[in-house]
C-alpha cells in the first residue's frame, strides 16, 4: 500500500505544475498542492505514526480556504487559480486593496512551497520506516572541509568555520556543482543555520561560495533549496519583495523569484549555445557581476515604482553587502538598471537610425558592460517563455548588440546595413535570383535587412520582381518558426491606409497578430510581414478574397469590425497609452502605443494614423501575452516630422477610435 502511494505521487508529479512557482497554480493536484498532504496523511496512517506539523497544517488550511473561495467564484469546478480569477478570489479572502492579488499569491506560493518541501522530507522519512530504506554502504568521501558525500547524498559537517553560514554556503555550492541531493538531516541543519537575523556584511568565503552556486550547472535547484531553508532572508533581505510574487505578464511562466532562478541557469546556456554569447563571455572575462546582475535583474518588481530604477537601488545595496569593490558594485547596479535596454530598443526602434545606436552607446558606455548586457538579455528572454522570446526577437537583439559594439570600438555610428553582403547571402541561398537581389534590396529601407531573415528576403524578392499592380494584392502564408504560428506576407501598391486595411482583414478573420513589420519600397510597394496565431477555423482562401476586396473598395472594414468585436471585446473599456516621441529619430516622429491586446486594436491604431494622412515609414508590432507595444515611425504627407499640434491630434485620434470600437 505504501509503495502504491509513493508511486502515485511520483507519477502525478511528473506531469503536474509546481504550485509554489506557477503563475496560475493548481491548488489540488499541483506539486505542493493539497493532494500531497493527502498522500502524506495516508503514508503516516500506514506507518501508524502521528503527522503533527504546524507549518504543513497552516499551509494546508490556507490552500483549502483559497480553493473554497475559488469554487465560489467559478461556475464550473476547477482547482486552477487562473490569473484572471485572482483579484476576485483575493476579495473573497478579505484582501480588498489594490495589492490584494499580490498578497494572496505570495501567501499561496509560500504555502505550496512549504508543502512541496516539507511533505517530500516527511514522505522520505516515512517510506524508510515502512519499506526499510536503502542499504547503507557506510562509505564516505570528504568533498570539502564542511561537506562529505555519503551514500550518494551530501552531508554537512558544520563547525569548520567560525561563521556557520560559511559552512552552509559551502554545502550549497557543492550541491549546485554536483547536483547531489542534500541529506534530510542536513536540510534541517540548513534551516537552523539560517534561522538568524539578516547579515550586514558577507565574508569573502560566503561570497565565493554564493558565486559558485550561481555558476553551477544545478543552480536553479540549489537556489530553490535556499528558498526552502530560509537563506534569502539572511543573505538578501531585499529578496522578500519578490519571493512568490506573481508576474502580471501572462507570457511569463514563473513567479518573479522563480524566473530569476531560471535566468541564472540560462546564462550558462547563452554562453554554450550562442556563438555571439560565447565570444561576448570570452571577451568580457570575469562574469561574477553578470551572474549577480542576472539574479537581481527583477528584484525591483512589486516596489510600486519602475522596477529597473528600484532594482538598481536594491542591487547596489546587495552588491555592497556582498563585499564587491566599487567598480563591481556599479556594474551590477547598471546591469539591473538597463536589463531591458537591448530588447526594448531592438523590438521598438529602427536599428538603422543612427540616433538609436548613439543612444545605446551613450547609455551603456563600456564594451564590457555591453557584452554582459547581451548575455543577460538572452538569459532573461529564454527564461521568460515562448511568448517572451523568439527567433525574431533574438535576431534583432543580436543585430543591435553588434552595431552598438562596432560603434563603441570604432567610434563610428553605423547607419546602413551592407546591402551587397546580404545580397550575396540571398543569392547563395537561392541561386535563381542571382544578379537581381541587390537592386531590389536598394529599394527597401535600411531597417528591412536587420528585421528579415535570408529565406524571407528570398521570398520577398520573388514578390517584388513582379510587383502587384494597382488594385492587386500579393500575399503568401508560410509556417512560422514556432509551433502554432504562421507568417503572412503581403505586397501591395503603397498608399495611405495599407497597413490598416491588412490589419482589418486579419481581425475580421480572427487572426491574432504576435509581431509585425511594415516597409515601403522607393518604387511605391508596401511590404508587410505578420507573425500570427490564427483561430483553428481560418479559411485562408476567404482571407485572400477579403484582402482583394479590402484593397479594391469592396469591403467595409470598419462597419464589419464594429459587429465582429462585440463577441471579443475586452472585459472593460480601456484607454491606450500613446507616447509621441520626437527625439527618438532624426527623420521621423515615433508613435508608441501600449494597450491590452484586443481583436481589431491594430486596425484602430493604424486607421487613426491614416485619418491624419500620415505616412508610416516603419512599423514594429509586438504582442507580449495580453498586452501590445506597437511602434510606428511616421512622417507628414509632405515628408517631415510632426509638429506639436499634429502630435496632439495623433493621441486624440487613437484614443477616440479605440473608444468607439471597444467602448460600451
Amino acid at each position: 500500500m505504501a509503495r502504491r502511494v509513493l508511486e502515485a505521487t511520483s507519477t502525478r508529479h511528473k506531469s503536474a505544475d509546481r504550485a509554489g512557482w506557477a503563475l496560475a497554480p493548481e491548488l489540488k493536484d499541483g506539486v505542493g498542492g493539497l493532494r500531497d498532504l493527502h498522500a502524506l496523511f495516508w503514508l503516516a496512517r500506514i506507518a501508524e505514526t502521528s503527522l503533527s506539523n504546524e507549518t504543513l497544517d497552516q499551509a494546508g488550511d490556507l490552500l483549502l480556504a483559497v480553493r473554497e473561495a475559488l469554487h465560489a467564484e467559478v461556475k464550473r469546478k476547477s482547482d486552477r487559480l487562473r490569473i484572471d480569477l485572482q483579484p476576485a478570489v483575493a476579495r473573497r479572502m478579505g484582501l480588498d486593496s489594490d495589492d490584494g492579488p499580490n498578497i494572496l499569491m505570495s501567501e499561496v506560493h509560500s504555502a505550496a512551497r512549504a508543502i512541496e518541501h516539507g511533505s517530500a522530507l516527511r514522505m522520505s522519512e516515512l517510506a524508510g520506516q515502512v519499506l526499510g530504506g536503502p542499504k547503507r554502504s557506510g562509505v564516505a568521501r570528504q568533498l570539502a572541509p564542511a561537506v562529505r558525500l555519503e551514500d550518494g547524498r551530501l552531508h554537512a559537517d558544520g563547525g569548520v568555520h567560525i561563521d556557520p553560514v560559511e559552512d552552509a554556503m559551502q554545502l550549497l555550492a557543492i550541491a549546485s556543482e554536483t547536483g547531489r541531493p542534500i541529506a534530510p538531516k542536513s536540510l534541517v541543519w540548513l534551516e537552523e543555520t539560517f534561522a538568524r537575523p539578516p547579515m550586514d556584511t558577507w565574508t569573502a568565503t560566503t561570497r565565493d561560495s554564493f558565486l559558485q552556486v550561481l555558476a553551477g550547472p544545478h543552480a536553479t535547484q540549489t537556489l530553490e533549496i535556499m528558498d526552502h531553508v530560509g537563506a534569502w532572508n539572511v543573505l538578501l533581505p531585499e529578496w522578500g519583495g519578490v519571493r512568490g510574487l506573481a508576474q502580471h505578464d501572462p507570457y511569463h511562466r514563473y513567479t518573479v523569484d522563480g524566473h530569476s532562478f531560471v535566468a541564472v541557469a540560462k546564462v550558462k546556456r547563452a554562453i554554450e549555445n550562442d556563438a555571439f554569447g560565447r565570444a561576448a563571455a570570452a571577451e568580457a572575462g570575469d562574469l561574477k557581476t553578470l551572474y549577480v546582475g542576472t539574479l537581481l535583474h527583477d528584484v525591483g518588481k512589486g516596489s510600486g515604482e519602475d522596477h529597473s530604477v528600484a532594482g538598481e537601488r536594491f542591487a547596489h545595496a546587495a552588491a555592497t553587502r556582498m563585499g564587491f569593490d566599487e567598480a563591481q558594485i556599479d556594474e551590477v547596479a547598471a546591469l539591473v538598471r538597463h536589463h531591458l535596454l537591448l530588447v526594448d530598443t531592438a523590438t521598438r526602434r529602427d536599428l538603422d537610425d543612427g540616433a538609436v545606436i548613439e543612444f545605446v552607446v551613450e547609455t551603456v558606455r563600456h564594451p564590457r558592460r555591453l557584452r554582459l548586457l547581451y548575455l543577460l538579455s538572452v538569459a532573461d528572454g529564454n527564461a521568460t517563455g515562448r511568448e517572451g522570446w523568439s527567433d525574431w526577437k533574438g535576431t534583432l537583439v543580436r543585430e543591435l548588440y553588434l552595431r552598438v559594439l562596432t560603434a563603441m570600438e570604432t567610434g563610428e555610428l553605423p547607419t546602413r546595413s551592407d546591402v551587397a553582403m546580404r545580397a550575396r547571402e540571398v543569392e547563395a541561398y537561392e541561386p535563381t535570383l542571382a544578379g537581381r537581389v541587390e537592386a531590389a534590396l536598394d529599394t527597401l529601407p535600411p531597417s528591412y535587412l536587420s528585421a528579415t531573415s535570408t529565406p524571407d528576403i528570398a521570398d520577398d524578392i520573388r514578390l517584388l520582381l513582379t510587383p502587384p499592380q494597382p488594385g492587386q494584392v500579393k500575399h503568401r502564408v508560410d509556417e512560422g518558426t514556432e509551433a502554432g504560428q504562421l507568417s503572412i506576407t503581403v505586397a501591395v501598391v503603397d498608399r495611405p491606409g495599407t497597413l490598416a486595411r491588412t490589419a482589418g482583414v486579419l481581425a475580421l478573420n480572427r487572426v491574432s497578430v504576435l509581431t509585425a513589420n511594415a516597409f515601403a519600397t522607393t518604387h511605391g510597394i508596401a511590404l508587410q510581414r505578420f507573425v500570427v496565431r490564427p483561430h483553428q477555423d481560418v479559411d485562408w482562401h476567404r482571407f485572400g478574397e477579403d484582402l482583394e476586396a479590402a484593397y479594391s473598395g469592396r469591403l467595409a472594414i470598419e462597419a464589419r469590425l464594429g459587429k465582429k468585436v462585440i463577441d471579443y471585446r475586452p472585459a472593460k473599456p480601456f484607454v491606450p497609452e500613446v507616447r509621441v516621441l520626437q527625439e527618438e529619430s532624426a527623420h521621423s516622429t515615433v508613435i508608441e502605443v501600449r494597450a491590452p491586446d484586443a481583436l481589431g486594436l491594430l486596425w484602430a491604431i493604424t486607421a487613426s494614423l491614416t485619418e491624419l494622412d500620415l505616412d508610416i515609414h516603419v512599423a514594429k508590432i509586438d504582442t507580449l501575452g495580453e498586452r501590445v507595444v506597437d511602434v510606428f515611425y511616421v512622417r507628414s504627407s509632405w515628408g517631415e516630422k510632426l509638429n506639436d499640434e499634429q502630435a496632439l491630434e495623433v493621441t486624440r485620434s487613437i484614443e477616440h477610435r479605440v473608444s468607439q470600437l471597444f467602448g460600451d
